[in-house]
């Protein structure tokens, strides 16, 4: 195989620096499938390990990641050959085959060191909408934690049926996404009750037909 590659790329004047490599990838690629193939032969499951070669050399998470893949989400605490075990935020350990992991969408939710936090608020149809906008804006600017190089957003998101619906925007340190979410959401509720301003519950206009 690695003759095969070398004269097949010589013949078309390839770079010889990466004829020599692809034909030395070659015959490494041939010698694993070669061992696969065997170990298939003799009854062993070699599709999780192919899989947990794949997660070893391309890496799309490593140890300590939060990542959510096959319905799991949960820090990864060892990547073996077979299987990848995680430790949920209940503290459960779940061990999962590398076949799993490597057939399903992967997210790597720690692979950033900034993410967004979105929430939505809904807010009376009787408040102006301006002023509205202004004491959101106010109240997610004093949260402590947020990314102060990258300014909150608040976006009216739409006319509901019962209220005038808000959705607020404010990026922080991966690590601490869900303390600034939470009191982001707080201080936007103090500020709204501070300012006169409610948060209607559901409502429904029934009108009565006469006989």
């Amino acid at each position: 195989m690695k003759r095969f590659v070398i004269r097949s790329l010589e013949r078309a004047n390839f770079d010889l620096t990466l004829t020599k490599f692809f034909a030395s990838a070659a015959r490494w690629m041939l010698l694993v499938l070669t061992g696969l193939a065997a170990l298939s032969a003799f009854g062993v499951r070699t599709t999780s390990f192919a899989a947990g070669i794949m997660l070893l050399v391309f890496r799309p998470f490593k140890v300590g990641d939060s990542i959510q893949t096959a319905g799991v989400r949960g820090t990864v605490d060892e990547i073996a050959l077979f299987t990848t075990s995680r430790d949920t935020v209940d503290n459960r350990r779940i061990i999962i085959p590398n076949s799993a992991v490597v057939g399903a969408n992967i997210e790597n939710v720690s692979h950033h060191a900034r993410r967004r936090a979105d929430f939505a608020v809904g807010t009376d149809y009787g408040a102006d909408i301006d002023r509205t906008r202004t004491v959101i804006e106010e109240a997610v600017l004093s949260v402590s934690g947020a990314l102060s190089d990258s300014a909150p957003q608040v976006v009216l998101a739409g006319l509901g049926g019962s209220s005038v619906d808000w959705e607020v925007r404010v990026w922080a340190p991966s690590s601490e996404l869900s303390a600034v979410k939470q009191a982001s959401i707080r201080a936007v509720k103090l500020a709204l009750d501070a300012a006169g301003i409610g948060i209607p519950f559901p409502q429904m206009d029934v009108h009565m037909a006469k006989p």
